[in-house]
């Protein structure tokens, strides 16, 4: 019973299976083995990135991530940021452990939100495809706007977030 308690959202995943099961075969078959497909893809994906974050760790200098993507890396730190997630391939998930080896080396918030939102949203296979399917006006409209939000959306959460840490640093 301690163990069900301590994994209360596998517990809740298993208990959904079940009852998916009762009362709807097929879709708890089909949800089954979309579940199979995505952990199949993250055992296969994520050994990759942990090898790649303990590199990072270990061959960059903390002041080289600090001078390029920290807090005082300006337009410049911008732009390195947007470049890294836009260059990026893989699934979303794979940045996370990236991100937070780059923030724990100086990387400002600001940059690891570029970096996360670059990754999820504009990056250069995307775009081909988006040219592809919707024209190239449509793409890089799309581009820029996109850009615009989230260089906005990392300042706002750097004010946000810092905002806070002090708030609780003075309590």
């Amino acid at each position: 019973m301690k163990m069900l308690k301590k994994n209360k959202l596998l517990t809740l995943v298993i208990i959904t299976y079940i009852v998916l099961a009762i009362f709807q075969r097929e879709n708890a078959i089909t949800a089954f083995n979309n579940s199979l497909y995505y952990l199949k893809e993250m055992l296969i994906i994520m050994p990759i990135v942990i090898i790649f974050t303990i590199l990072i760790n270990a061959w960059i200098p903390k002041e080289l991530i600090s001078k390029n993507l920290g807090e005082y890396s300006g337009f410049k730190g911008t732009v390195f940021a947007l470049l890294m997630g836009m260059l990026s391939t893989g699934p979303i998930y794979a940045a996370f452990p990236i991100a937070a080896v780059l923030r724990k080396k100086g990387a400002s918030i600001q940059n690891v939100v570029i970096i996360l939102s670059a990754w999820a949203v504009i990056k250069l296979p995307m775009l081909i495809n988006e040219v592809k399917f919707l024209g190239f006006d449509f793409m890089i409209t799309r581009w820029f706007l996109t850009i615009i939000a989230i260089v906005l959306i990392g300042k706002i959460t750097e004010f946000l977030v810092t905002k806070e840490t002090k708030k609780l640093a003075n309590a």
